[in-house]
């Protein structure tokens, strides 16, 4: 039987950043990672929107992705490899009930150290080609249907931007694989069946091949890296119910169009910031098209990911026309479902060890932020299997033991 001292369970972003920030700080424990896709980044990595920012409401994420933001930005010159990092920004917009609520968190983001401009109306206009925060140029009716209201503010975030956590995968992994002595496996293709326990302590996995061979794998940690999928894991490994978490499976889609006019048009296409408008509504700029997201607010627990043209054309572009009057003749070109690992009781990551099973590390729950603040967590939580405490951010609000304890972590910035 193989054994090994750590074993993780997939291969995405989360993953890569915790092998290769192990081996950085000195781990010399061998190191296998598991994945059931046949590359790295082939789950939800893949389908992420790419976006980071630090304009949160609670602490604890705001530490954690204003440092994860600056491993993007060195990202390059500290793995030799680019990561696709943008600083184009964030900017959120706000109608008058929710914009007397910014200058609370105006003081919570100066306080941390956020970089933030406050915008007017005509500022967001000047940003973002064609918008218009009023709504006199809508039809009443449709304004009420829609549910807008005057947009009075805006919210831009200097530090933030987007990246491509696909390439930062990769980096990580080849990086791990090529820089140490002692260096990380990497086994594609293979699915992990259930964790095995002697008695409450997780002591390795039982997986199968592409061929359908079952091995058993000992390992003195393993880590949980799988999103959506802890909970099967977890119910196919024996525990029960209380020892689960509350990550639930939700689809989120991305949808591709073209411009509103040739983007060298107005230049301004190419600097648009990450922007979120009515309805929960989110664009940038990619690659000479606009990628949108909106998501669902009732969309059930289920691994389905299908994407749905006409959820573009009668949730999204009809919204959005009605914004940014141009975007009517945006074309749907492509698009994909991806899912979020949804945190249902805070929407907020669940890290660290497990409080009723020795040797189970969780990295899990991020709830549509993985991608971005999986650069810090990686450190995080190197340094707690290393040195037994976190140095650099103190993650234990963050802990599974919280839901039990009922110190929930409440986050409204969610998207």
């Amino acid at each position: 039987m193989r054994r090994f001292d750590l074993v993780v369970v997939g291969a995405g972003i989360s993953s890569g950043s915790l092998v290769y920030n192990l081996l950085k700080q000195g781990f010399t424990g061998s190191i296998l990672a598991l994945d059931r896709g046949d590359k790295i980044a082939s789950g939800a990595t893949a389908f992420s929107a790419g976006g980071f920012r630090n304009l949160w409401t609670s602490e604890i994420n705001q530490k954690i992705c204003s440092h994860a933001t600056t491993q993007l930005k060195n990202f390059q010159s500290e793995m030799g490899v680019s990561c696709g990092y943008q600083p184009c920004g964030y900017l959120f917009t706000y109608y008058a009930k929710s914009w007397v609520k910014i200058p609370r968190a105006a003081e919570i983001w100066a306080k941390n150290g956020v970089n933030f401009d406050l915008y007017s109306p005509e500022q967001i206009e000047a940003k973002i080609p064609g918008m218009k925060c009023g709504i006199d140029h809508i039809d009443p009716e449709v304004a009420e249907f829609l549910g807008f209201e005057p947009i009075v503010g805006g919210v831009f975030g200097r530090d933030c931007g987007s990246f491509d956590p696909s390439q930062a995968a990769v980096g990580y992994f080849e990086r791990a694989m090529s820089d140490y002595a002692v260096k990380p496996q990497l086994q594609l293709n293979t699915e992990v069946l259930k964790v095995l326990f002697d008695g409450a302590r997780a002591t390795g996995v039982t997986v199968k091949d592409a061929n359908g061979a079952e091995e058993k794998i000992e390992a003195g940690i393993v880590a949980l890296c799988c999103g959506s999928w802890v909970n099967n894991l977890l119910r196919q490994s024996g525990l029960p119910e209380e020892d689960l978490t509350p990550v639930i499976a939700q689809k989120r889609m991305m949808f591709i169009t073209d411009f509103p006019g040739h983007p060298n048009e107005d230049p301004r296409w190419h600097d648009i910031p990450l922007t979120i408008i009515d309805q929960g509504i989110y664009f940038k700029y990619e690659s000479g098209n606009l990628m949108i997201g909106k998501a669902r607010p009732d969309e059930p627990d289920s691994f389905d990911t299908t994407l749905e043209p006409s959820y573009y054309v009668d949730e999204v572009n009809q919204p959005m026309q009605e914004r940014i009057p141009s975007t009517s003749v945006c074309k749907l070109k492509s698009g994909w479902g991806g899912l979020y690992d949804t945190n249902s009781a805070d929407h907020n990551a669940i890290v660290g060890w497990h409080a009723n099973h020795p040797g189970l590390l969780l990295q899990v729950g991020y709830s549509g932020h993985g991608a971005m603040e999986s650069p810090a967590m990686g450190i995080c939580l190197a340094e707690l299997i290393i040195h037994g405490e976190y140095r650099t951010i103190d993650c234990k609000p963050l802990r599974w033991s919280r839901f039990r304890e009922g110190q929930l972590i409440h986050e409204t910035i969610v998207i």
